[in-house]
């Protein structure tokens, strides 16, 4: 594996990060203005992404996907519990701990995860990423949007059916009968898919940019909070990823795309989400991108010592 590879992607996100801290600085966006690009990833690009990966993603055999679907079950299992425990711990009387929960348990899978794979281990590591992480898409738009908004949006069943009919949990379930069934959509739709979802890397890293504001007023506490965050997502994490992997009777390179999955940073999906719900996603937007930037030099130092 070329470091000099992986590091040049890992700087290439944090700097697509910086044209929205600069386009923020320039007010040419700001938080409102951003709101409209936000819906535009969560609800279109990246369930395009979510289709066109799994209509891509057929060269694995059937046994094989099996295997990796219930590894991912068990993944998001443990990542769940996991969250659960710490913030119990850490963040016991904190008003956002659940806003902390979906920070912990969805990890920038798309925009990180996939790219560094693909310089890692080439196109079929990312086939068989898909695959695990398919509960990934199913998760965040359901139990990750119910933590996200379960304390500031009124409950109802027309609540509830939004959730349950966003296009993101859609898109998900298309994507689950395409991948089984091996269902081929047409050249056009997929080419589109396709489109769609390269634009979702970009602009979803410019609107973690733009909602950064060190100048905002964040008291003690939430700075406390945001070490803390830090703390648990890049150290504890992988930590205790290594050490449940090393018990499962699987093989060493799904052991490796295991451990991979606890070393990723926050993802920016569920800022998208927050903004969509008028959640202050202040602490979690500096942890989106310091999570980000601190992993340029984390990943690559857990890979050379764990793999």
């Amino acid at each position: 594996m070329d470091f000099g590879v992986l590091l040049k992607t890992m700087l290439q996100l944090f700097a697509l990060i910086l044209i929205g801290v600069y386009l923020r600085r320039k007010h040419v966006l700001n938080e409102q203005s951003a709101k409209p690009i936000s819906y535009i990833v969560a609800n279109i690009l990246t369930p395009a992404m979510v289709l066109a990966s799994s209509t891509n993603s057929n060269t694995l055999d059937n046994s094989d996907m099996i295997i990796c679907l219930i590894l991912g079950v068990f993944l998001y299992a443990t990542f769940i519990v996991i969250a659960k425990i710490v913030i119990r711990l850490f963040f016991k009387e904190d008003k956002q701990s659940s806003i902390y929960q979906v920070m912990l348990i969805f990890s920038n899978i798309a925009f990180i995860g996939y790219p560094l794979l693909r310089v890692m281990y080439g196109e079929y590591a990312v086939f068989v990423f898909t695959v695990m992480h398919l509960p990934f898409n199913l998760l965040i738009y359901t139990y990750g949007v119910y933590l996200l908004s379960k304390d500031s949006v009124k409950k109802d069943l027309k609540s509830y059916m939004k959730i349950f009919l966003s296009p993101g949990v859609l898109a998900s379930l298309v994507g689950l009968v395409c991948f089984f069934t091996s269902i081929q959509l047409p050249n056009v739709l997929t080419g589109v898919f396709d489109l769609l979802g390269n634009a979702t890397v970009p602009l979803s890293m410019i609107v973690v940019g733009v909602n950064i504001n060190f100048s905002s007023s964040i008291t003690s506490n939430e700075k406390i909070s945001l070490c803390k965050l830090l703390f648990l997502k890049l150290l504890l994490f992988p930590l205790l990823g290594y050490l449940l992997v090393q018990y499962l009777d699987v093989s060493a390179f799904m052991k490796e795309l295991l451990m991979f999955s606890f070393m990723l940073p926050s993802g920016s999906l569920a800022l998208m989400l927050g903004m969509e719900y008028n959640i202050d996603m202040r602490i979690s937007t500096i942890c989106i991108s310091l999570t980000t930037l601190i992993s340029v030099v984390s990943i690559p130092l857990y890979i050379f010592i764990l793999f």
